[in-house]
Formats: C-alpha cells, sequence, structure tokens
C-alpha cells in the first residue's frame, strides 16, 4: 500500500470517529447584481457554499457572515457560511467527496490538500490574486501545507499561530524578572525546573489530541536536530543520536520542569491549568490570552508571551494552517474562487484579524503590520514566530505530503517522548520504535 492510499485510510479512520455534526449555520441572502472584478470576472447569479470550523473567538465569524452577506448582495450571489465542531470537518470533507455533493468549498487544516488532490480543484489562480491584493509572498509552511507538487491544491486563509503564555508575577516572584528572557531550551528547562521547585510548573501535554502536543513537540524534536525522513523522504532518520539528545532532554525537562500528568492532557488541559493558575508557562495560541482578558482579568493584567526557544539544530516552530479547498464537483467555481479572493483583501481582513485578537495571523507577508500587533505589544511573538521563518511541517526537512499526516495523526513524534518519559521504553527505544513506525506510514 502505497503512502497516499495508507494516509487516506488514516484520514477516513479519523472521520469515522468523529462525533455527530453540530451545525451552526449563517446564510448572507442574495441582492443586487455587481461586477467588481474579484478573481471571477463577470459573474451571472449564483450561490457559494462554504464549510469552516466554528472559531473559538465567536465574533471573527461574525464578521464573516456579514462581510459574506453584503459582498452576496454586492454581486447577486447566495453565499452560505455554514460552521461546524473542528473536529467534524474531517466526516463532512470525505462524506462529501464520496458522494459528489456537498459544499463549494470546505476548509483544510494543515496538508489536507495532498490527500484528495483528485478530488480538488487547482486554485493557482486565486492564490496569485491574493498575492496581488494583498502584497508579499505566502510563507513557505502555508506553501507546503496547500502546494501539491506544482499545483495549488487550497487556499491558505489563516495561521493558528502559538507562543509561550506566561505569568510575569509569578516570574518576578522565583528569578527576579518579568521579561520572558528565554532564547535556548537549555534556558527553558533551567526556568522551568526553578519554577516547579516554586510550586508554579510549566505545563504542556505529551497525549493524543490534535493541536498542543504536536504544536510542542515536534519543534522540539527539530531544535535538537532530528528528524523523521530526510529532504526527499527517501530515508527514515528518526533513529539518530540528535533524536535521542532530544528525548533525554525531554524526559529532564518534563521530570524537572513540568506539571504532573501531562502525558494525559488534552488541548484543553493546559488553557485550565494556567487560567487556574496552577501553571505558570505553556505553548499555546492566542485563546488563553483573550478568554483571561475576558473572564479572567487578574490573570490577563499579569501575562504575557515569549517567543520559541532555539536549539543546536537551530529556532524552529509548528503553527496550524487554515486553508480553503473548492472541490472539483462545484458548480460555483467562478463565485467561489471570487469570494475567496475578496475575503482576503486588506478592505475585510485587516479588520477580521484585530477582530481575531492575535488567534489568527494573516499566512502571507503583506499583512505584517496590521492593527492588531500595535493594538498590544504582549502578542507580538505571535507575528515574530511567523515572520521569523520558524514555522516548518510535520514531515521536516521533507515535503509535508500524505505520509507525514499519517505519522502526525498517529502522534508518532509526540509519542517517542511519552514512552520515554513515563519509562516505557529507554530514549534509544524510542528512537527505534519511532523509526520504525514511521517506516511503515512512508512504505520505507
Amino acid at each position: 500500500m502505497n503512502s497516499t492510499s495508507l494516509s487516506r485510510r488514516h484520514f477516513l479512520q479519523l472521520a469515522a470517529g468523529t462525533s455527530a455534526l453540530a451545525l451552526a449555520a449563517c446564510v448572507a441572502p442574495a441582492a443586487a447584481p455587481s461586477t467588481d472584478g474579484d478573481g471571477g470576472g463577470d459573474m451571472a447569479p449564483g450561490e457559494v457554499h462554504l464549510l469552516k470550523w466554528a472559531s473559538f473567538i465567536a465574533p471573527a465569524d461574525e464578521d464573516m457572515f456579514a462581510e459574506a452577506e453584503t459582498w452576496g448582495a454586492e454581486n447577486n450571489v447566495e453565499v452560505q457560511i455554514e460552521t461546524i465542531n473542528q473536529n467534524d470537518i474531517a466526516a463532512r470533507l470525505a462524506s462529501a467527496i464520496q458522494s459528489q455533493d456537498g459544499p463549494d468549498a470546505i476548509q483544510s487544516n494543515d496538508n489536507w490538500g495532498y490527500l484528495f488532490e483528485e478530488n480538488l480543484l487547482d486554485v493557482g489562480d486565486v492564490v496569485s490574486d491574493i498575492e496581488a491584493a494583498v502584497g508579499g509572498t505566502f510563507f513557505d509552511d502555508q506553501v507546503a501545507f496547500s502546494k501539491v507538487g506544482d499545483t495549488w491544491r487550497t487556499v491558505p486563509w489563516t495561521i493558528i499561530g502559538n507562543s509561550h503564555v506566561y505569568r510575569k508575577d509569578m516570574f518576578e516572584e522565583v528569578l527576579g524578572r518579568s521579561e520572558w528572557g528565554i532564547d535556548t531550551w537549555e534556558d527553558y528547562t533551567a526556568t522551568a525546573t526553578a519554577m516547579k521547585e516554586a510550586g508554579m510548573p510549566f505545563g504542556n501535554s505529551i497525549g493524543h489530541s490534535f493541536g498542543d502536543p504536536v504544536s510542542f513537540w515536534y519543534p522540539y524534536l527539530w531544535c535538537h536536530g532530528g528528524s523523521e525522513v530526510n529532504e526527499d523522504a527517501t530515508e527514515v532518520t528518526l533513529a539518530s543520536d540528535e533524536t535521542v539528545s532530544a528525548i533525554n532532554s525531554a524526559i529532564e525537562l518534563v521530570n524537572n520542569g513540568f506539571a504532573d500528568g501531562v502525558v494525559a492532557w488534552d488541548d484543553g488541559s493546559n488553557n485550565r491549568s494556567y487560567l487556574a493558575s496552577e501553571i505558570s508557562c505553556t505553548l499555546n495560541g492566542a485563546s488563553i490570552y483573550f478568554v483571561a482578558k475576558r473572564d479572567v482579568q487578574d490573570v490577563f493584567e499579569v501575562s504575557s508571551h515569549g517567543l520559541h526557544p532555539s536549539g543546536p539544530a537551530g529556532r524552529y516552530s509548528y503553527m496550524g494552517g487554515r486553508s480553503h479547498g473548492i472541490l472539483s464537483y462545484s458548480e460555483n467555481v467562478d463565485a467561489t474562487k471570487a469570494f475567496l479572493v475578496h475575503m482576503a483583501k486588506p478592505e475585510f481582513y485587516e479588520g477580521w484579524l484585530l477582530t481575531s485578537e492575535a488567534y489568527n495571523v494573516g499566512p502571507i507577508s503583506g499583512y505584517n503590520d496590521e492593527d492588531v500587533w500595535s493594538a498590544d505589544e504582549n502578542v507580538l511573538p505571535f507575528r515574530e514566530a511567523v515572520n521569523g521563518g520558524t514555522s516548518r511541517w510535520p514531515g521536516f526537512p521533507g515535503p509535508a505530503n500524505a505520509a507525514a499526516f499519517a505519522s502526525r495523526n498517529d502522534y508518532l513524534v509526540v509519542d517517542i517522548f511519552a514512552k520515554a518519559v513515563t519509562g516505557e521504553m529507554s530514549a534509544e527505544e524510542a528512537a527505534e520504535w519511532g523509526a520504525a513506525e514511521v517506516a511503515k506510514r512512508y512504505g520505507l
């Protein structure tokens, strides 16, 4: 079985295991015609049905609904934006492809375009129109996620950035400083150890949860020089001295600096622990910060963010990408392309980023100076992490292909650390186990 079909099987297993759909649709009705040339030329009356995840930031979705209604009215297009739970999109995408019926465009996570490239249209013209309208180019990791070979299969929409949210007051109490003050992973471990000794540990998941564990442990591996495969994905490289060193460093970090029980944490555990003042630092999107701003003012007022540490092999991060793919069965291709171009233009997108409060980051360099970055200096590390070019993709330095998705979806990189931290395996055994499992996903 080749890596593409293997990954498709894993994807469908994921889709089959999702919960029942929880739909919360917003329909923007049609109105007067217009031809503003937003990527589709003169448009006849039509419709656009977009399926996306229900954002953690409800006002950001509300902005999208309102803009869709306005654009639809101006262009005589009925626009329906349907929002569902993040974990349910996989099931809907698989179902739509199998039945060849459903939304015109579906939001994808990271490199889903690789799994269903034959079912997704070439959207290179949309990408070109957005680059011309915004200025700049799409960041490397978003290109890796959306461009399959020489063909753009999805249109990058947003980056779910991450940085280390930390308690300035706790740092001041224990370390005598309120600044981040961490540059390397050695600094990070030393700081976490001191904080845990004072009863204020750091905390990051080493469990099977979609976002946080992979966002932390992939970069930890890369920074120490480890990787799953080589550049052309012809050789498994995980069982290396660099990987073993990374695992041994992780054992020290988790045992000495992290809160107990992080192996069982999910994506919400660190949020709850931080907001409850049980931990002093965690890697996360901006959601902890804006939830604290809304609900836990005393935590919000003493929180800030720090940039990703560097390791012996450099400074790396892993940011989630969200993009839109147009399904090959769509009968509304021109209108859908025009809508996607319009929504990415500064006239709407800059305000949408501000509403998102740094939880969303623009996937293209032309959005480096939007207002959100001057609204609150405490979120600037999210921009620095993206603009600094540190973000990579599962399978790096190889391509973000279907096999890399299978490895990610099965949490192989996370598990090599978890197995060693829990004592199930030695560092060497965990690296060898992981290499054998990666080989299966890649067919090597």
